[in-house]
């Protein structure tokens, strides 16, 4: 018999045997939620990333003092919109672990607001009437 084997014979009898499960623990209905919004939340920031460089680039003003620097550049505003939503996914992933209603609630107002800019955004930028 090899020298290994009752070294290994004794590694596997001295190691605690464990159940392991392989199924996942279902999640509940409010957890399941923050996919989809945080989703919607990115698509609805890049919209309203292109079409504020698109309204200033036919001719619009943006209003917002903190934007309106780099509202013509494309690499500074994206660069906002990635880090300003980055950083309100993180804040609502903290508020989240312990009040998940009222982390859903802000994602909801925030979709809710960037839906509003998109819409406002394509109509100064002449998409729609």
């Amino acid at each position: 018999m090899p020298r290994c084997v009752l070294p290994l014979a004794l590694l596997l009898l001295a190691a605690p045997a464990r159940a392991q499960s392989i199924e996942k623990k279902p999640e509940s209905p409010s957890q399941s939620i923050f996919k989809p919004l945080y989703t919607s939340f990115a698509g609805l920031s890049a919209a309203d990333g292109y079409l504020t460089w698109l309204a200033v680039h036919r001719g619009a003003v943006e209003t917002n003092r903190f934007v309106a620097p780099i509202a013509g550049d494309a690499a500074g505003l994206s660069g906002l919109k990635v880090a300003t939503g980055a950083v309100t996914l993180l804040a609502v992933e903290q508020l989240r672990r312990d009040h998940p209603r009222a982390a859903m609630w802000m994602m909801l107002a925030g979709n809710g607001t960037m839906t509003w800019a998109v819409w406002h955004n394509s109509q100064v930028a002449g998409l729609r009437p």
